[in-house]
This record gives C-alpha cells, structure tokens and sequence, in this order.
C-alpha cells in the first residue's frame, strides 16, 4: 500500500523545495505567487491534506470553526432552532474562507475531549459556544487551551455588560414579561410554564423571570422541567391539567413541545382556546400551521447565528468590539390563547 502523501512529495512534484512548499501551503511570504500556484495544484494533484500535529507546530491557521451541540430532547437532527442557528453561522462564514465544523456530543465529557483534540491539532481557529449550564465549566478549559470563542448567553433585566468571552446576549426577562403580559391582560392568572432541564442557564434565568413576574402580578406560574423533548412536554401538560387548580395557559419553550400539548389537548378533550390556551416560547413554521396557530415570540434564529459568528471572526481577526444584545422578542399573537374557562 503506497505511503500517505507528504510535504516533500508536493514539493518534489512541484519543482521546489521542501521549505517552499510550506511556504506556499501555509500563506506565508517568501514565494513568488506563480510559485505559490504550482505548489497548490501539486498539492490538489496528489490529494496532500495538512497533518494536523505539523500544523499545531508550525502556528497556521486551521481555517475552521467549531461548534459542538450537546445531543438532548432537542435534537439537532429535527428541531428547527438548529435547523435556522446552523444557516446564519453558515451565512456568516461565506462572506469568508472558514468552514465550520460541528459535532454532536453526547455529554459535557466528550465535549471537553473533543476541545483538547481540537486544540492540539490545530482543528479549528476558534469555537462557537451555545446552551450553557449552570456553573459551566468550558469557559475555563477553553481559556487554558487558548481557543478563542463566542458565546451566545443569557441575562434577565438591565445592561449584561461585558462577558468573560466574547458574546451576544439574549435578555430573558424582558422576553418573558412580553408574553405573559399578554396573557394576563386576556385574563390568565394560573400558568403553566413547561422548559427545559433544570441543569441549564437559560431554563434557570426564564424561570427567575417568571418567578418574578408571579410576585409583581399576583398570577400563579408552576414551573415542569423536561428534556425539551415532545414526549416529556405531552408527559408534562398531562400532570399539570390533572391537578387541582388547573392552569388556563400553558406556555412550552419550544415549537415542538408546544405541538405535542395541541395533541394532549385534543386527547383529554380539551379545546383550544375554548377550554385551555397554549403558547410557544420560541416561534416557528410549526407554530404558524398548527391547527389553531400557536401564540409564541418570534426568534431572529438565523440572524442570532450570523451575530455569533461575527464575534468569533472579530475576535480573529484581532478587532475588539462590544459584546452584542440582541433586540427584545416579537409576540406573534395567534388564536390559540383566548379568554380563560371556567372548567
């Protein structure tokens, strides 16, 4: 079986030395551009691929960015959050030579493992980070392998100031106040407020803000964690409209589990928003055609990735502008929330 191809093999094919030849692979002074060229189509030629520890040594850049997704009840394989998330990072990185490389993760584990090759390969220039924990610890193992990042977090109420990292900022409050005082002001006062795993930081921020709200309203919001999921969302709407004082909104973080509980609703016999009224954290295509539309706030997805992506390019390219916050949420006030039963 022949040998894998080398720098010295292109260089050879080339006509030119070795020194040269890494020259020319790597972007660096010191050939001429005609030179430059014939070593790049001996390289294409011969299939040469940079290794990856010689890369790490000789400091060129791996002209990639990383971004790993941790598998969950939200799967990157059919929630649409990913789905629009992955197409703005994807936009962003157009306007440049960086590919984008992503993985799925099955735990915070094998994700710290998958940072440590990264680095010391020389995979990527720098990483995209999302849906952070609660005393998340990547920040810290990121900083010590020198990987520049971008975060994308989350705050509730006044200014965030400037991360430990890079950022953009989604204000969970505020977006929390929009839609339930919506709902109050139809005459809801006993919530239902079905999230995510009570291990992550926007899940603990949104139900601060809602625990807030509560206190400054009078309403009643009984939080149910899940895995974001429809299954554990349908799970959910079904315990909390068994209970006593029942309530006569039930609001889902995500578009799908929000379906799910359109179908659990239909199943107990209940209408909607005759008998119950239901509404999504996070709109979508689904929420818009589901039989009634879904009430839910309107996330700029696509144009939250394309933010992300330009912090880490900023960070890159050695520019040091402020951390983004990204603009209050839109309601998209639909028919599935109207007055609430007497049931």
């Amino acid at each position: 079986m022949p040998g894998r191809t080398t720098i010295v093999d292109v260089a050879r094919a080339a006509g030119v030395s070795k020194g040269a030849a890494s020259h020319a692979l790597n972007g660096r002074r010191g050939v001429s551009e005609e030179t430059r060229e014939r070593v790049k189509a001996a390289a294409a030629a011969l299939g040469w691929s940079p290794n990856g520890v010689a890369r790490a040594l000789s400091g060129a850049r791996a002209g990639a960015v990383g971004w790993a997704i941790l598998k969950s009840g939200k799967s990157a394989s059919v929630d649409p959050y990913f789905t629009e998330l992955f197409a703005g990072i994807e936009l962003e990185l157009a306007q440049t030579d960086l590919a984008l490389v992503v993985k799925l993760v099955g735990d915070r584990e094998e994700e710290e493992l998958l940072y440590r090759r990264w680095a010391s390969e020389r995979r990527v220039d720098g990483v995209l980070l999302t849906e952070f924990d609660a005393g998340d610890r990547r920040l810290d193992l990121l900083r010590d392998l020198e990987l520049p990042v971008a975060a994308m977090s989350n705050f509730v109420g006044g200014d965030p100031g400037r991360g430990a990292v890079p950022a953009v900022w989604q204000d969970e409050g505020s977006a929390v106040g929009t839609l339930l005082d919506h709902a109050f002001a139809g005459g809801h006062r006993r919530i239902g407020w079905i999230t995510g795993p009570g291990d992550k930081r926007a899940v603990l921020l949104r139900e601060e803000a809602t625990l807030a709200w509560a206190a400054r309203t009078g309403a009643i919001v009984t939080t149910v964690y899940t895995d974001y999921g429809p299954a554990q969302g349908a799970a959910a709407a079904k315990r909390l409209l068994s209970g006593d004082s029942a309530p006569t909104l039930l609001v889902f973080d995500n578009d799908r589990m929000a379906l799910a509980g359109l179908s659990t609703c239909h199943e107990l016999g209940l209408g909607v928003p005759r008998d119950l009224s239901v509404a999504s954290f996070v709109d979508s295509e689904l929420c818009a055609i589901s039989v009634p539309p879904v009430t839910a706030l309107r996330h700029d997805i696509v144009g939250f990735g394309r933010s992300l992506t330009r912090r880490l390019l900023d960070t890159l390219d050695g520019r040091d502008e402020p951390d983004v916050v990204l603009p209050a949420l839109v309601l998209e006030a639909r028919a599935s929330i109207g007055p609430p039963s007497d049931r």
